[in-house]
C-alpha cells in the first residue's frame, strides 16, 4: 500500500512539472506574392523576409503541443495548438522566414512580435504583447491590447493604421496616410511628409513631426492629452484649433482667443502661406502647440 502511495505522487509531481521543450522545423513552398498566416499564444514571434519561395519555421515547442504549417495555393498557414486540440499554455517561440513580398497577418496572445524586411501588407494584432516592425509601400494594420508598438518605415508613402490601449507607439521614416486611436498611451511621430492625418486620443500625449503635403488634411482629436504638432518648412495650411481646458501655444504669429468670458476655452484660427492644407485640432482637458523649423 504504501509503494502505491508513493508512485502516486510521483506521478502527480511529475504531471506538475512544464513539458520539456525541443526545437521542431518545418518548410512548405509559398507564393512569392501569397497570404502567410500565424497564429499562436505565449512566447516570441520573430518573423523574417527573405527571396525563396517558400516559409521555413524553427520553433521551440513544448512535447504537449504541436506545430502545424498548412500551405495552399496562395495562402500559408502557421499554428501552434495542444497536442490534445485544446488551447495553448506554454510559451513557444518561433522563428519564421516568409517570401519578402508576402502579405502578412500574425495574431498572438502573451506574445512579442518583431517582423524584418517583410514588404507586403501587414496586418499584427497582439494581446498582452509588444509589436516591432517595418513598413514599406503597402498597407500596415496594428491592434494591441497592453503592448507597445514601434514601427519604423523606408521614407515610402503607404497607408498605417495603428489601434492601441494602455500602450505606446514610436513611429519613424513614414510618409502618406495615418490613423491613429490610443487609449492610455503616448505617440511620438516622425514622418517625411503627411498626406492624411486622423488622430484620437482618450488619454495621452502626442508629439508629431512632418512636413504638410500640399493638399494634406489633418484632425486631431484628444480627450485628455497633450497635442505638440512640429511642421517642417514650407508650411501652406489653414488652421483651426480648439482648447477645453488648455493653453495653445503658436509659434506661428497669431495668437489664441478666449471663446467663453466665464468660462473655459480657447480657440485660434489663421492662414500660413497659400493654405493649401487643412489642420483641425481640438482637446477636451489638454494644451496644444504649433510650432515649425
Amino acid at each position: 500500500m504504501r509503494a502505491i502511495l508513493s508512485m502516486t505522487a510521483a506521478a502527480l509531481l511529475l504531471t506538475g512539472l512544464p513539458a520539456r521543450a525541443e526545437d521542431v522545423e518545418r518548410t512548405a513552398p509559398a507564393d512569392p506574392r501569397g497570404q502567410v498566416e500565424i497564429v499562436t499564444a505565449s512566447g516570441e514571434i520573430h518573423v523574417r523576409g527573405w527571396d525563396r519561395p517558400e516559409v521555413k519555421v524553427t520553433a521551440s515547442i513544448s512535447s504537449s503541443e504541436q506545430l502545424r504549417v498548412d500551405s495552399s495555393d496562395q495562402h500559408t498557414s502557421i499554428r501552434v495548438v495542444r497536442s490534445n486540440g485544446g488551447p495553448t499554455h506554454g510559451a513557444t517561440d518561433l522563428i519564421v522566414n516568409v517570401p519578402r513580398t508576402s502579405a502578412l497577418t500574425v495574431s498572438t496572445i502573451s506574445a512579442d512580435q518583431t517582423i524584418e524586411d517583410v514588404r507586403g501588407a501587414q496586418r499584427l494584432q497582439a494581446v498582452s504583447g509588444s509589436v516591432t516592425t517595418q513598413v514599406w509601400s503597402e498597407e500596415l494594420q496594428v491592434k494591441t491590447i497592453s503592448g507597445d508598438i514601434e514601427i519604423r518605415g523606408n521614407k515610402d508613402s503607404s497607408e498605417v493604421s495603428i489601434q492601441t490601449t494602455s500602450g505606446d507607439i514610436t513611429l519613424a521614416d513614414t510618409a502618406g496616410d495615418l490613423t491613429l486611436e490610443t487609449v492610455t498611451g503616448d505617440m511620438d511621430v516622425s514622418m517625411k511628409e503627411l498626406s492624411r492625418g486622423r488622430i484620437h486620443t482618450t488619454n495621452g500625449d502626442l508629439h508629431l513631426r512632418t512636413r504638410l503635403a500640399g493638399d494634406a488634411r489633418l484632425d486631431a482629436e484628444a480627450i485628455n492629452g497633450d497635442l505638440r504638432f512640429i511642421l517642417r518648412k514650407p508650411v501652406e495650411a489653414e488652421f483651426d484649433v480648439e482648447t477645453f481646458n488648455g493653453a495653445i501655444d503658436n509659434c506661428f504669429g497669431p495668437k489664441s482667443v478666449r471663446t467663453r468670458e466665464f468660462a473655459p476655452g480657447n480657440a485660434l484660427r489663421f492662414k500660413e502661406g497659400s493654405g493649401g492644407a487643412r489642420v483641425r485640432v481640438k482637446t477636451l482637458n489638454g494644451g496644444v502647440e504649433i510650432c515649425k523649423e
